[in-house]
């Protein structure tokens, strides 16, 4: 633990200097907090980065709102001043109108309200003309309609030591590995589909709706009166591309560490021919069959010339067997400093060690001078 090395030689170090220079002890208690100050700093800023990761939540439309356009007047502002003599003298400002431009919200139940300001498709602009009601707004917005959404939360599988590393590869041998699809495009669509498939726009609307079905909200047996998601679980598929060897399905499951808490990935590799040369699912799930059922039937389905039916079985099969992992059972994960922080607090917490010796020394000497000079004097 050479991090805290660093933290307990300023303190000895400080003490010493104390000792023999001056035991002004004020300073040693000062020198302690600034460098409990660092130490706890990059700790903690090493430990938020190392763990925060993002996840892809599921949802749909739940409702609308739409503000009209309205003027509101602003009256004018008085400002009085006195004299020395205690004149009184004031100014006022002319009033005015101000205008408020029209307001339209959509609400989602993975995102909860956010504001809108043109269609889905962006071809019909949102202004003070139009919408002018909240049915006007609902149009576009249909109710149900899929949503989703990325939050960050504390993953401390991410910064530990890994439980699903391969070590046989390594994933940055890997290099047009696709990257996770985290990116909400159109304000509520996330597209969990990664590469190309066949008839791509109808299987991504179908797994956006199933998406949303397995996190609907459902009664919470362990909490009555509160609601929970269904199934917690976000399904992905992944083509890494024509041909390619089954390490790429490793290779990826260690770059994307296993996926977030909530995914359930499905990655394959379709031969020339329109078979699937292998599929490889992976995902914090209790239910280990699940992965080998998924695999087995896109084995035997191949890639076809429509993906959509096969989002639609693979989907059924995840809401009849996914049991996700409970991220509680990895709170004994013990998260250790970087490397890269370790030489950052070394190096702060000596140049705060150097500042201090310096200063206590000259501090000394000079007081070693105007003892001499006051020496001199008496003399």
């Amino acid at each position: 633990m050479a991090y805290w090395a660093a933290f307990f030689l300023v303190l000895i170090v400080g003490f010493a200097i104390e000792l023999f220079l001056g035991r002004r002890w004020w300073r040693l208690v000062w020198v302690t907090v600034v460098a409990t100050l660092i130490f706890g700093g990059v700790i903690a800023a090493d430990y938020y980065w190392r763990t925060l990761d993002q996840e892809v939540w599921s949802g749909s439309i739940t409702g609308w709102e739409h503000k009209e356009e309205w003027d509101e007047w602003i009256p004018g502002k008085e400002d009085c001043e006195t004299d020395s003599h205690g004149r009184k003298s004031c100014t006022k400002d002319r009033g005015h109108w101000e205008h408020h431009e029209a307001k339209n919200k959509i609400q989602t139940s993975d995102n909860g309200w956010m504001t809108v300001d043109e269609s889905l498709d962006g071809k019909v602009d949102f202004n003070d003309r139009f919408p002018n009601s909240t049915a006007d707004l609902a149009k576009y917005f249909p109710l149900g309609m899929p949503s989703a959404s990325t939050h960050i939360y504390t993953n401390k599988v991410k910064g530990s030591y890994s439980l699903f590393k391969h070590t046989e590869l390594d994933p940055k041998d890997y290099t047009d590995l696709p990257s996770y699809p985290g990116y909400v495009r159109d304000l509520i669509k996330v597209d969990r589909i990664v590469g190309a498939v066949p008839n791509k726009d109808r299987a991504l609307d179908i797994l956006a709706a199933w998406n949303t079905k397995l996190n609907k909200d459902i009664p919470d047996p362990d909490h009555p009166g509160k609601t929970r998601s269904w199934k917690q679980v976000n399904l992905i598929f992944v083509n890494v591309g024509t041909d390619k060897p089954r390490e790429y399905g490793y290779a990826l499951q260690d770059r994307w560490q296993n996926g977030n808490k909530n995914d359930f990935i499905v990655s394959f590799s379709p031969a020339l021919d329109g078979t699937m040369k292998w599929v490889y699912a992976f995902s914090w799930s209790e239910v280990d069959i699940l992965k080998l059922e998924v695999q087995d039937y896109l084995s035997e389905m191949g890639f076809g010339k429509d993906f959509a039916p096969i989002v639609d079985h693979v989907a059924q099969m995840v809401a009849d067997k996914f049991e996700r992992k409970q991220f509680a059972e990895f709170s004994y994960l013990q998260i250790e400093p970087s490397n890269t922080s370790t030489i950052i607090i070394w190096v702060l917490e000596l140049m705060l060690l150097a500042f201090y010796g310096y200063k206590a020394i000259r501090s000394y000497m000079r007081g070693r001078g105007r003892s001499s000079y006051d020496r001199g004097f008496e003399y």
